[in-house]
């Protein structure tokens, strides 16, 4: 009994291993045959979509040292890489940097393509991962500065018939504030100055009801009220006074005529200009506010809003000499007014002519460093005078000899030249607001010629301003040119019909 109950458990133990030797067996069979099929239908379904064969990849390898990798974030080289470019690949890749390399299932079943290499390509992940937290700026981009340009030169003598029509007549110098001889030969000018564009703050005027004046019957009065009143008689020293307004704060002050201050009262002024939205330019603040800067005392410009003149000491050529020519003047103010210190010359070819510093004859009030770049130290070496200068430019400035400049008036005045073939590029580029309103040069400059001027905080430079007042008159004769050969180009305007014409 007992050795049948042990032949039947060695019986049950034998075909259990025989069992599970024959579902290894089923097992590995199975993964053999049903793989091979998916792997040729795959490999088909490739050919049938590009046309093309493709090699066998040893993806079976690459997927089992994958596995054998877990969760390792490095991946081991791949081995045996082909290339796919087929249009489905680029449609449903978007973006993706080259040509497909590998083509693959992950293991959760999912499709795979790889474009680039590891071993050729490798990428930051820090900075991948910035790149993909940066939002992107959908704004478009600030527009570049434009490139500074020079204008091409051109002779002398295609300048001077070029420029011809733009001279200023004598109407014209009139209105602008240009010196004009009252008398030929005469050394004697006049000039109209305009009221600044700028209101100005009228003078208070007080008056007082008990004043003798108007009081009748009183002892200051002779029965006809303030118009029979007794002239009042005033003193030598108030005969020997004059009174000036002064340009940076708009306040009347009082000087004798030999130049000396009655009052020694500072000057609050703004020295920026008033924007378009009324607030100065230097500090923000508001029109009418209190002076962001001081000077020790007020200075006036030498001339007064209408007829100024006679005034002496002014020149003129006498014979012709031809050339075109760029004058910029620095001045700065003095007990006289506005005084020449620096003057710069170029020609038309841009090189430097005349250049000199220039000692005022009356004393200094204010340098004017901040617009003129003059300091004291640079008019402690000036050796020559005004006449001098003046003698120097009459050297090679004849009467038809054309002056360029910005606000030349201005120049002239200080150098108290008589001339009438000039050309301003305040009247060449007008103000849109009209006149009196003046465009600047550094504005001017920076949005037609792309250069920057008058930046430095050393002050405006002479030499500077003439070259870009050449360059812009150089600039709109080119453009007068380009236009003229547009036209010239353009088909002939349509003729009326004529009947004898046609039949011809």
């Amino acid at each position: 009994m007992g050795d049948i109950q042990a032949g039947q458990n060695l019986n049950v133990f034998l075909m259990g291993g025989i069992t599970i030797f024959l579902c290894v067996i089923l097992h590995f069979a199975y993964k053999i045959v049903f793989k091979g099929k998916k792997k040729e239908a795959l490999k088909h379904e490739i050919e049938s979509d590009s046309g093309a064969p493709v090699e066998e990849t040893n993806s079976e390898t690459t997927v089992t040292e994958s596995r054998a990798s877990g969760k390792s974030k490095k991946r081991a080289p791949w081995k045996g890489k082909s290339e796919f470019s087929h249009p489905w690949l680029l449609k449903n890749l978007k973006g993706h940097p080259g040509t497909v390399l590998l083509v693959d299932f992950s293991a959760n079943g999912k499709f795979m393509a790889a474009t680039c290499d590891e071993t050729l390509a490798t990428v930051d992940s820090a900075s991948a991962a910035a790149r993909r937290r940066k939002p992107r700026d959908r704004r478009r981009p600030p527009s570049a500065p434009p490139t500074p340009s020079t204008p091409q030169r051109i002779s002398t003598e295609e300048l001077v018939e070029a420029l011809r029509p733009h001279l200023l007549s004598p109407k014209r110098m009139w209105t602008l504030g240009y010196p004009l001889e009252i008398e030929p030969t005469s050394a004697k000018a006049v000039v109209y100055i305009n009221p600044p564009p700028r209101p100005r703050p009228l003078p208070a005027t007080t008056w007082d009801v008990n004043a003798p004046e108007f009081v009748p019957g009183s002892q200051g009065d002779s029965g006809r009220g303030s118009l029979g009143s007794t002239p009042r008689s005033d003193s030598d020293e108030e005969a020997d006074t004059v009174e000036h307004l002064c340009v940076r704060c708009d306040k009347m002050f009082r000087m004798t005529r030999d130049g000396e201050y009655l009052k020694d009262e500072p000057c609050l002024y703004h020295w920026g200009r008033v924007s378009g939205d009324c607030r100065y330019a230097c500090c923000k603040s508001p029109l009418g506010s209190r002076g962001c800067s001081t000077a020790r005392f007020h200075v006036w410009s030498g001339t007064r809003p209408g007829m100024n003149g006679p005034l002496d000491g002014y020149v003129r050529a006498r014979s012709p000499r031809g050339g075109v020519y760029a004058i910029d003047t620095e001045m700065c103010y003095t007990t006289a007014g506005l005084e020449l210190a620096s003057i710069a010359v170029i020609a038309a070819d841009g090189r430097l002519v005349y250049k000199s510093l220039v000692k005022p004859s009356s004393p200094v009030v204010d340098h004017n460093t901040r617009f003129s770049g003059i300091r004291p130290r640079d008019l402690a070496r000036a050796t020559k005078t005004l006449r001098d200068v003046q003698n120097d430019i009459l050297g090679f400035v004849g009467t038809d000899t054309i002056l360029i400049g910005h606000a030349l008036d201005n120049d002239l005045r200080a150098l108290k030249l008589l001339h009438g073939a000039v050309i301003d590029t305040c009247a060449l580029y007008p103000h849109a607001r009209g006149f009196p309103m003046r465009r600047s040069l550094r504005a001017l400059s920076e949005e037609l010629l792309g250069r920057s001027v008058q930046r430095g905080s050393a002050g405006h430079s002479p030499l500077e301003d003439a070259r870009a007042a050449m360059d812009l008159v150089l600039l709109k004769v080119h453009e007068e040119r380009a236009h003229r050969a547009r036209i010239s180009n353009q088909l002939p305007m349509l003729q009326p019909y004529d009947p004898l014409i046609s039949a011809a």
